[in-house]
């Protein structure tokens, strides 16, 4: 693409206004220097060309405000590079010799996840995963850590060439003591059904039997000594024998207690508390043991950013230094131009705009205006922040080897096409008013001016003829 020249646009529009200071700059001639020679007129031939006119500002190449990322805990042992390009997926870091591995979300994790927990951040990570191609469960709200988003996290540290973080000695470790404290608990809960259901049977059926029994033998004493007769009971009451109707009696009532007493409903409540108790140790236990036995991970492995790419911007921790507040400083990836404006300028920049930008080597790059803002007071410092307009260009591959540095920014405000073009010291300022052109056989041509570029400058005759390749005396 070959770079164009540009002239300002208040200069343009003096000329095509026709205004005496528009022909005071041009340097333009009277019609009245009939004195010159005829050998000494230089000349210039009309061209049909194409023409430009716009702004040409001074701008910066940038990849726009860093942000901090903070979130890794732990001695780190191992950073990134400033400059270096990370995409989600990738591990950013090592702490303690584990990854730290980048996500894309909205929401930052704030605490550790583990098998059973819900809330936003569960939901992030599991949309994070699946976004990336695991299969991380159910997406849906409010679905509970589980073994399918575990899963999907030992997919990415196996992608990255790292071990599930359940094969840790401390997730090992605490995978025993979970396995140990489920093994006593489900004791726990078997021992104290079993003391349950004994105190629900009450005594044992040999003890039934012998109360029920004595209870029947009570019953034929008493038979027998109510049928006794007279004499005999006389008898008996001189000896106390089976004739004591009273006496057998009183055997009767004593073993009826005996028997309402084994067979009586037993009280329970203590050994049901107790089961109560020792069920809810065991699910607590077992609680435990699923999430022992699943990845479980937090700020300290996983990094969300809302990109699915960063570059890093400056470095912040430092190996065998704890991770303290932000570890790095990122920017998006694209490199765009930034160009303050004035508040002239700004009126005539608008969003869609197509600009020319120019590198420090002369390579010449398309671009478009994306966002025009307006000049304001920084809060903090009360400085003027000017106007400005971001430049998204295409071609990021020329501007990464270029780097960051200053451009020219070409602003096309208009264009004309097949155009009859003149240089700009062929414009003769008539005393009536408006321009003409001499042509070299010393005929007035009038002409009205329209687009300028550079020292050329568009015209339309508005008497006589003019023609490409005609030749028209230049100053």
């Amino acid at each position: 693409m070959t770079k164009k020249g540009w002239i300002a646009l208040g200069v343009a529009a003096a000329v095509a206004a026709g205004t005496t200071a528009g022909a005071v700059w041009w340097g333009a001639r009277s019609a009245a220097d009939d004195d010159v020679k005829q050998a000494e007129r230089r000349t210039a031939p009309v061209e049909r060309t194409s023409l430009a006119a716009g702004l040409e500002l001074r701008g910066t190449l940038a990849y726009g405000d860093p942000q901090e990322l903070a979130g890794a805990q732990g001695i780190v042992t191992k950073v990134p590079e400033a400059g270096s390009i990370h995409k989600v997926g990738e591990s950013l870091l090592e702490i303690e010799g584990n990854p730290v591995f980048l996500l894309q979300g909205a929401i930052p994790l704030w605490r550790d996840l583990s098998a059973g927990m819900s809330g936003i951040d569960v939901d992030t990570l599991r949309q994070a995963l699946t976004s990336l191609g695991y299969s991380a469960g159910d997406t849906a709200a409010a679905t509970p850590y589980d073994a399918a988003l575990a899963g999907a996290i030992d997919q990415l540290y196996a992608a990255g060439g790292y071990p599930a973080p359940s094969t840790r000695p401390d997730a090992v470790k605490s995978r025993e003591e979970a396995r140990q404290e489920l093994a006593a608990a489900e004791e726990g809960a078997a021992a104290a059904r079993q003391a349950l259901k004994q105190a629900q049977q009450g005594p044992s059926g040999q003890e039934r039997t012998a109360a029920n029994e004595a209870v029947a033998g009570a019953k034929r004493a008493l038979t027998k000594a109510q049928r006794c007769s007279d004499t005999d009971r006389a008898d008996q009451y001189g000896t106390g024998g089976e004739c004591d109707v009273d006496a057998a009696q009183g055997a009767v009532n004593t073993a009826n207690a005996a028997l309402a007493d084994v067979t009586k409903t037993a009280d329970v409540s203590a050994e049901r508390a107790a089961v109560t108790a020792a069920e809810a140790s065991l699910a607590a236990a077992q609680t435990k043991a699923a999430q022992a036995a699943l990845s479980a991970v937090g700020p300290k492995d996983l990094l969300i950013v809302p990109t699915a790419e960063m570059r890093v911007d400056q470095v912040k921790a430092k190996v065998g230094q704890s991770a303290e507040g932000a570890v790095v400083s990122y920017t998006d990836t694209t490199i765009f131009a930034l160009v303050d404006l004035s508040d002239a300028q700004k009126k005539l920049v608008v969003s869609g705009s197509e600009v020319e930008v120019a590198l420090p080597d002369g390579t010449v790059l398309a671009g478009v205006v994306s966002d025009v803002t307006a000049s304001r007071q920084d809060p903090q410092t009360y400085e003027t922040i000017p106007a400005r307009a971001r430049i998204e260009i295409g071609d990021q591959a020329t501007l990464a080897q270029a780097g960051l540095s200053g451009v020219t920014i070409s602003i096309i405000q208009d264009e004309a096409d097949d155009a009859l073009v003149v240089p700009v010291t062929a414009l003769l300022a008539l005393s009536e008013g408006g321009y003409a052109v001499e042509l070299e056989s010393g005929a007035l041509i009038g002409v009205e001016v329209g687009l300028i570029q550079d020292t050329r400058a568009q015209v339309t005759p508005t008497t006589g003829e003019l023609a490409e390749g005609d030749l028209v005396v230049i100053a």
